[in-house]
């Protein structure tokens, strides 16, 4: 739940669904290029965080694209730490994102 803007985001396969959370109406629908790992959020930034197997960006409250990031591992998993947006890879190679401008953060 993305309390701010008062959205319900949702991933299933390829396709991250914001609904709506008094409603549950679709407000806004992101399609990625391969399967969804996670949707994060955070009260600190003004976007979510959509996760696919080679590529990370963040939509904003009104569906739009902020930025995105191409990996040329394929992420198993990503987590928000200590300010980071920490990504493993399918082989155990860790990274890290700044979560608000999808640059490198060492």
């Amino acid at each position: 739940l993305w309390d701010v803007p008062g959205l319900l985001v949702v991933r299933y396969g390829f396709v991250a669904y914001a609904l709506d959370a008094r409603t549950g109406n679709v407000r806004w629908r992101q399609r990625s290029g391969s399967p969804l790992v996670a949707v994060l959020g955070s009260s600190r930034l003004d976007h979510v965080l959509l996760q696919s197997e080679v590529e990370t960006f963040a939509v904003d409250a009104g569906g739009a694209v902020v930025w995105r990031a191409a990996h040329s591992d394929v992420v198993a998993g990503a987590e928000l730490v200590g300010g980071r947006l920490v990504l493993t890879s399918f082989d155990g190679q860790v990274r890290a994102l700044d979560p608000v401008t999808g640059e490198s953060a060492g």
